[in-house]
């Protein structure tokens, strides 16, 4: 494996970022495997710095997550912010059981007044959201997301499988690497991808089921009874953390549905490994990671002339084929190497 660090900046100033990639060397997988951190590149005067592209996978889209409380891809929180580790997660848990609380005590028994229908098909239609829902997030949460084990390298001189990058969370690289999600404080990788994108399913139902039924409800409720305080602002309270977690996880969503459809991971897509732009000062097509001029650089991407190419992709087979290789391909046999 080798250590690569490139310069980039954001709205907190210039930093390294660093990643792994496979080269064509050994590897041994008895091996420890240690991650070292090296110190910060100076930067030149005068000199130009590539500037990251806004692809974070599992990020806030206003990034409002400190990196150096919650970690990213690249290293872990800072010693001392132990503490803030368990926020995240705490907060998209029990804000999900809080949301499941209140269909449970306040719409559904609205809904059963409403339609005339028995409370059970309402609970069970609740329980088919919210159960698996909860349980993928506790599983996306607390497993290991598919380290390289003997099984993957039968030949210790072989190379990692394509896809395999190592983490700073784990001592070895996870196969099919996706991404570091702050939100649940894992990584995402073969074990636990599927269940990772059912989890936003499950999030986006919720969201959109609470933005459009809340306001029917308040309006039925206030029609039959006029206004009561407690159970107007239960509605007008679920009805704003739906909208909030559909302005935040939908976008998630959105952005790993194409992200599957391409057959990319977001480890992939952050480092735009299969994109390509024209009317470059090296010509058309050129891959982005070869723009060496970062003025160039910079200008294109503010431009948004990364243009992805399904040339540059050899594992993207179409969108239909790529889906149901996500869905469908087998992941829990001991050789699995997570190339689909």
């Amino acid at each position: 494996m080798l250590l690569q660090g490139r310069v980039r900046g954001d709205a907190y100033g210039p930093y390294v970022v660093q990643h792994y990639k496979p080269v064509h060397s050994s590897f041994a997988i008895q091996a420890p495997v240690v991650q070292q951190m090296p110190p910060k590149a100076p930067l030149v005067p005068g000199q130009g710095v590539k500037r990251a592209a806004d692809k974070e996978a599992c990020h806030d889209p206003e990034e409002a997550c400190d990196e150096n409380k919650f970690g990213e891809d690249s290293k872990g929180p800072d010693a001392n912010s132990e503490c803030w580790k368990p926020v995240l997660p705490a907060a998209l848990s029990l804000s999900t059981l809080l949301g499941a609380v209140t269909v449970s005590m306040v719409h559904i028994p609205m809904l059963t007044e409403l339609t005339g229908w028995n409370c059970t098909i309402f609970l069970t239609i609740e329980a088919m959201i919210f159960g698996p829902t909860l349980l993928c997030m506790l599983w996306v949460a607390r497993v290991d997301p598919g380290q390289i084990t003997p099984e993957n390298i039968k030949d210790q001189e072989a190379e990692l499988p394509k896809r395999a990058h190592k983490s700073w969370l784990y001592p070895k690289p996870i196969r099919r690497y996706d991404h570091y999600c702050r939100w649940l404080q894992n990584v995402v990788g073969l074990m636990n991808h599927r269940e990772f994108m059912a989890m936003l399913i499950g999030l986006t139902l919720i969201a959109v089921l609470g933005v459009f039924i809340d306001p029917c409800l308040a309006a039925f409720a206030y029609k039959r009874t006029g206004c009561q305080i407690v159970r107007d602002v239960i509605l007008a309270l679920h009805w704003i953390y739906s909208l909030i977690l559909l302005y935040l996880e939908g976008q998630i969503f959105k952005i790993h549905v194409g992200l599957i459809s391409r057959n990319e991971t977001a480890h992939e897509w952050k480092q735009n490994i299969h994109y390509v732009a024209h009317n470059t000062s090296k010509g058309n097509n050129v891959p982005v990671e070869s723009l060496s001029d970062s003025d160039e650089y910079n200008d294109l991407l503010d431009n948004g002339l990364f243009v992805y190419s399904a040339e540059a992709n050899p594992l993207d087979k179409g969108c239909a084929r790529n889906c149901f290789a996500f869905w469908c391909e087998p992941r829990y046999p001991p050789g699995a190497n997570g190339d689909f």
